[in-house]
This record gives structure tokens, C-alpha cells and sequence, in this order.
């Protein structure tokens, strides 16, 4: 009847006319639908083999429809057996040159109801994540702020608000006061990997300078590094590099990365922290000569939980947070080991996108000061805006953020007044630090000037103090 060897297909076939009505089928449709034999299949409508609760009356119309505008139509339905019994098909329609209709069924139920388990598996284990990430999430909240009051207090016993300690009481605080940061960041990376599986960590922006923060994680892990008789050293950097971030974030990446360091280099060892710019990148940089990280455990060694070793203490956040802090910043982390150029250690490179340094707004009509101030100031990452007939300040400053007022003191005392009190009038401006560099000013004039919360220095200044002043 048909030229289609049918029996040579290992799925049930079926061939209907230009209606849908069945003219012919192979043995495995016989033994699918558990007919008694092939006649018992020959006139039935291929359009109401699908047999879904939620299909509408009207499907075998649309199936008609659909299937004369495009060449073959594919489902995944359920289709009705002779005896009553229902299976779970992926069928496909497809219609041929003449008009018939050539209808493939495969019994795909054993998969379904895999892929349902599999399905109600991966839920069950979603809630378990779930309940544990917010049971972890609470414990650390509730950590997290008796350890800031130990913080605090740590900090005032060392500043000597609860009097002088003896040196070996000092060397004790200082020990506390590594262990309570470090558990306070591991509380923090909880918490921020809560918002990161959430999608709400935010970051709070603004110019950072690096080397400068950097240095402080560098003074804070000091005693720790020295307690394992290591060498920690910061490269000096000729200027200061600023990258638009969060603070407290990257301080917590630069604080992760020097830890690990600190952790895996051995007694006596050696950690060298860097912080360059590179074709408008900057390179926050810590190289150990520590146990360094076997190659096969590289590639995962930044994954979230994943430990280097069996004996290794830690929770396996750190170096997965400063991924995806650094991440969300724009940069990114590249691990090494051993470090280039030797047999052993670590070296961490984490790369930002770099920014112009704060704002430093000179308002002068002397050319040698402006020339002088400007120098100064890109040498130390500074960025400058020179006014040199400044009348409305408050209107000239408009979309920007200046980070200090820089004054000709030798401008007309009536002009220098204004200006400073268009600064301290103005709701915006008004925090902003003014520094008024004079030749010469009257001690009066001066305090009168402190009392606006304007600072007031000689002029000229060496080349370093100038810098100096600025970078602060």
C-alpha cells in the first residue's frame, strides 16, 4: 500500500491520508498501542493521539492547521493505548509530498519520570542549600556584631583609653586584634556570598587610593607575619593609583589574598606586595615563596569551598569572594604557581580598571603656583581643575566633586574671603577641605581662617612636603 518500508523502523510508524486517517503502520505501533492486530489501528485519527487533560477540543483542528503551514511538527504529550493505558510520547508529524502524513511515536515515559525525580531530587536539594545558607547567614549576623564591639575595644586599649599597657600586654592585644578581623572577614564573606546568591550585593563607590589601602592590610597582617618570623614587604610606588570601588570590599580582597600568603608560606619565608598600573589597569600583586598550589588543584583553587589539601584550615570562601568581588568590579583574578621565574610559591594578581585621582580644584591667577600645584599633584595620581578667575564657585563646580579647594593666598584678601565663604555657604561644597597657600598672613587672619575650617600654609613649599600635603 505504501512504499515506505515501515518495519524497518525501530519506532512506531504510522502513514495516514491528507485527514489524519491511519492507512498503514509497522509492527512496534501494533505492540505500543496493544492492538490485537493492524486493522485494529487502520481509520483511527492520528490528530487525537495526543491525549493531555489540559489540550482543548479544538487541538486536533489546530494540529491540522499548524501542520499544513510548517513541514513537521514535533510533541511531548500523552497519548491513549487501545486497552485504555497511557504513555508518555514524543511524536512527530511530518507531511510528505503527496499529502499523506507520516507519524513517528516514541515511548518516552521511563525518561519523563526520571527527569521528574530528578527534578524533585534537585528541589529537595535547593531547599536543603537554602536552610543552610540561612542558618549560616543568621549565625553570622548574630557573630558579627560582638566581634565589632571586641574590635572597637581592641582598638581603644591599644590607643591607650583604658590607660598604659606593658609592652607584653600590647603584643597580646595585637594578636586578638588580627584573630577578631580575620573572623569578622569571614563572617563578611558569608554574608556577601548570601547577597551574591541573591543578586543583591551592591557596592558603594568611590576613588580609593590602592597603595595606600593596601598598606594598611599590609600594618594590620604585620604581626601576624611576624609571629612566623616571615618578611612582609610593600614596594614603594612613585605615585598613588586610584581605582573607582568599593573600600571596603577591596579591602577585604587585598586583606584575603595576603592571609592565604601569610598562611601558606612557612616560618621564615618571604611575601612581597606590589601595587602597579598597567596600560590603565591596576596590579594588586602578592608573591609568596610558600608550598605554592599543585597544578591539578589550579584551575579550582578560586572555586567556592574548595580546600588545597587535607589539613588545611578554613572555610574555602576567600579566594571564591575575591573573585566575584573583583569580578563585579570589572577586573580580574589570575593565579601562579610557583611564582614566574622560580621553582616555588604563589603568586595573586588582582587587576582593576584604574580612574583619575581625586579632584584638586587650585583657584589662583599666580602661573608659577598653578605650574608648581599641578606638578605636584599628578605626580602623587592627582587629578587637577585650574579656575583662575573663579566668581561663582558653587555654579563652577557644577557635576563635579572636588575632593580639596586649593587658594592663591596672594590674591586680594576681599576675594580670598569670598571665595571661602562661597565654599562653606554652599550645602555641597561646604565638607570640602580648603587649603590656602600664602606667602605671608597676619596670625589673626590665620585663626579667623581656622575657625572656618581652612587650612593655611607657606608659600613656597619643597617639592616633597607639597606632595606630601596633597597625598594626605
Amino acid at each position: 500500500m505504501t512504499e515506505i518500508p515501515l518495519d524497518a523502523i525501530g519506532e512506531a510508524a504510522f502513514v495516514t491520508d491528507a485527514d489524519f486517517r491511519v492507512v498503514d503502520c509497522n509492527a512496534r505501533a501494533i505492540d505500543l498501542f496493544r492492538a490485537p492486530s493492524r486493522e485494529a489501528l487502520l481509520g483511527l485519527d492520528a490528530a487525537d493521539f495526543p491525549n493531555d487533560h489540559d489540550l482543548s477540543a479544538e487541538f486536533p483542528t489546530y494540529l491540522r492547521e499548524r501542520l499544513t503551514a510548517v513541514p513537521f511538527v514535533v510533541l511531548e504529550n500523552h497519548v491513549k493505548r487501545l486497552d485504555g493505558s497511557t504513555f508518555v510520547s514524543e511524536t512527530i508529524l511530518h507531511r510528505l509530498a503527496d499529502g499523506r502524513v507520516f507519524v513517528t511515536l516514541r515511548d518516552v515515559s521511563v525518561r519523563v519520570e526520571s527527569l521528574h525525580r530528578l527534578e524533585e531530587a534537585n528541589e529537595r536539594l535547593r531547599a536543603a542549600v537554602r536552610d543552610r545558607t540561612e542558618f549560616v547567614s543568621n549565625v553570622s549576623h548574630e557573630l558579627r556584631t560582638p566581634l565589632t564591639s571586641m574590635s572597637y575595644a581592641l582598638t581603644n586599649m591599644t590607643r591607650g583609653l583604658c590607660g598604659p599597657l606593658p609592652d607584653k600586654a600590647k603584643d597580646y592585644v595585637g594578636r586578638l586584634q588580627v584573630d577578631v578581623k580575620r573572623l569578622l572577614t569571614t563572617v563578611n564573606d558569608i554574608l556577601d556570598l548570601r547577597q551574591m546568591e541573591n543578586g543583591t550585593l551592591t557596592l558603594r563607590k568611590s576613588c580609593v587610593p590602592l597603595t595606600k589601602l593596601f598598606g594598611e592590610v599590609v600594618d594590620s597582617l604585620s604581626i601576624q607575619a611576624q609571629t612566623k618570623r616571615q618578611t612582609l614587604t610593600l614596594a614603594p610606588a612613585p605615585k598613588e593609583i586610584y581605582a573607582e570601588a568599593d573600600r571596603h570590599k577591596i579591602e577585604r580582597v587585598c586583606f584575603n589574598i595576603l592571609s592565604n600568603a601569610i598562611k601558606y608560606t612557612p616560618e621564615g619565608g618571604a611575601i612581597a606586595v606590589s601595587v602597579t598600573e598597567q596600560d590603565g589597569q591596576a596590579l594588586l600583586r602578592v608573591d609568596d615563596n610558600g608550598i605554592g598550589i599543585p597544578p591539578e588543584a589550579l584551575p579550582r583553587v578560586s572555586q567556592r569551598y574548595f580546600r588545597v589539601g587535607d589539613q588545611v584550615t578554613g572555610t574555602g570562601l576567600g579566594l571564591s569572594i575575591v573573585r566575584e568581588i573583583v569580578t563585579l568590579h570589572g577586573g580580574n583574578l589570575h593565579i601562579e604557581s610557583p611564582v614566574p621565574g622560580t621553582d616555588c610559591g604563589t603568586r595573586v594578581t588582582a587587576t582593576l580598571p584604574t580612574c583619575p585621582g581625586p579632584l584638586q580644584v587650585i583657584v589662583s591667577g599666580d602661573d608659577d603656583l598653578i605650574a608648581e600645584v599641578t606638578q605636584a599633584a599628578e605626580a602623587v595620581g592627582l587629578s587637577v581643575r585650574v579656575d583662575r578667575e573663579a566668581i561663582d564657585v558653587p555654579k563652577g563646580c557644577e557635576g563635579v566633586t572636588p575632593a580639596r579647594f586649593l587658594l592663591d593666598g596672594s590674591l586680594p584678601e576681599s576675594y580670598l574671603g569670598d571665595l571661602v565663604c562661597q565654599i562653606r555657604g554652599d550645602a555641597r561644597l561646604a565638607p570640602t577641605p580648603i587649603l590656602i597657600l600664602s606667602p605671608g598672613m597676619e596670625p589673626s587672619r590665620r585663626a579667623e581662617y581656622g575657625r572656618m575650617r581652612v587650612e593655611v600654609r607657606p608659600w613656597p613649599l619643597a617639592p616633597d612636603a607639597l606632595r606630601t600635603i596633597l597625598r594626605d
